[in-house]
């Protein structure tokens, strides 16, 4: 086993035996977290002591000000990515996906299932030595109205501070949810000539999408060698137009994540990306980029489609 390797395994063990330990509470309840739903923008840290909040660090005042993370929920689904760079191969930001589970007005536990960056090499390690399908990590929650805390284990001397991002002129679309991509679709001056499965055991592509935002996150740990970048995978963070006339989707990105990092001025206009949009039904549609080909590996390919499909 490689030294990388066993650094990745150490590190991953106890970053989860954290939320491992935290106390797990009986009542279940679907209140006040099941309103967590939507986008969230991490603007600062709670310092904590003896269990008792006592000063609150703020991004825009740190050394820092550039630092970027976001997570959204969405019908039991979660996407966070951060854009922090790593002494690592894959470089880039961190990120991870996976279900989560409210257990308590306090408590939530995130089932992650993959992760792009650093985290791409703790969640894959982490799941193969355990035979287990996700890493769970519990949180304790201080949620009121636009403004929740998040502690990633007990007794621990700082919370993560959270404020709800605000919705979008788009509001809901047809889009809002989260989407899995399950095919690849090669085009050649405007004709599909190659259809190729996209199984989640080799990559997990997942966008979740809500109120005029959306998340992605690609896991490549099962197309890539662990020392990589590729095997970082790659996430981003921006928001939607929808087009229901024309059928067009215009995504103006704001952050990267996961093998590189970018970043463009929140709300900004100028950059974005056009595809065609066809809705098979209401869980399966096509995004269509005619002029670009992306990861399509076709020999020739001069245009991308992507089929995602809904997950419940």
């Amino acid at each position: 086993m490689s030294i990388l390797k066993k650094l990745i395994i150490l590190s991953l063990i106890l970053f989860v035996s954290c939320g491992e330990n935290s106390k797990k509470e009986d009542a279940k309840s679907e209140i006040p977290l099941s309103e967590m739903e939507g986008f969230w923008n991490r603007i600062g840290t709670i310092q904590v002591v003896n269990g008792v909040p006592v000063d609150t660090l703020l991004i825009k005042n740190s050394e820092n000000t550039d630092y970027r993370q976001i997570k959204v929920y969405k019908d039991g689904n979660m996407v966070w990515l951060d854009n922090v760079k790593s002494e690592t191969p894959w470089k880039g930001g961190g990120g991870g996906y996976g279900k989560f589970t409210v257990n308590s007005e306090k408590s939530l536990t995130e089932h992650m299932s993959a992760g792009t960056g650093y985290m791409a090499g703790w969640v894959d390690n982490y799941k193969d030595s355990l035979n287990v399908p996700a890493m769970d990590v519990t949180l304790s929650i201080d949620y009121k109205d636009d403004i929740y805390s998040q502690m990633n284990g007990p007794n621990r001397q700082f919370m993560e501070y959270w404020e709800r991002m605000p919705i979008l002129p788009s509001k809901s679309t047809k889009f809002d949810g989260a989407w899995k991509r399950v095919y690849e679709i090669a085009y050649i001056n405007d004709t599909p000539v190659d259809t190729l499965a996209v199984p989640s055991d080799v990559i997990l592509d997942v966008k979740v999408m809500s109120n005029g935002r959306y998340a992605y996150q690609v896991d490549q740990t099962g197309n890539a060698e662990v020392d990589t970048p590729q095997y970082g995978g790659l996430g981003g963070y921006g928001y939607y137009d929808y087009n229901e006339e024309d059928n067009t989707l215009k995504e103006y990105p704001i952050f990267g994540s996961g093998m590189g990092t970018w970043s463009n001025d929140e709300m900004q206009r100028t950059n974005f990306a056009t595809h065609e949009i066809k809705f098979y039904n209401d869980d399966l549609f096509i995004q269509i980029d005619r002029d670009y080909s992306g990861m399509v590996s076709y020999e020739g390919a001069t245009g991308r489609g992507v089929v995602y499909r809904r997950i419940k």
